[in-house]
């Protein structure tokens, strides 16, 4: 799934106490989708690039399951096509 980007906008780092700063205005963050309640994020860092993502608030165990209806799923058609080896019961 590829993202298209809607805007650029230019920021500077500052400094910030000991650290460094970007601001981002409010209309940045509304057109990036953020909520006000959106107060912790993730921050992904990749060479020349800084994203900020909304935490997720699921534990790891209930990321697997992200999209799961509770239906069985299809079996893959390699195993219906698979011959028993041993004592297997189909």
């Amino acid at each position: 799934m590829h993202k298209a980007k809607i805007g650029h906008r230019e920021a500077r780092i500052r400094p910030w106490g000991n650290s460094q700063g970007v601001r981002l205005t409010r209309e940045v963050l509304k057109e990036a989708g953020f909520d006000e309640k959106d107060t912790v994020l993730e921050v992904e860092v990749e060479p020349n690039r800084i994203s900020l993502v909304p935490k997720n608030k699921l534990t790891p165990f209930q990321k697997l399951f992200v999209g799961y209806d509770g239906e069985k799923t299809e079996t893959e058609p390699l195993w219906d096509e698979a011959e028993p080896i041993g004592k297997e019961e189909w």
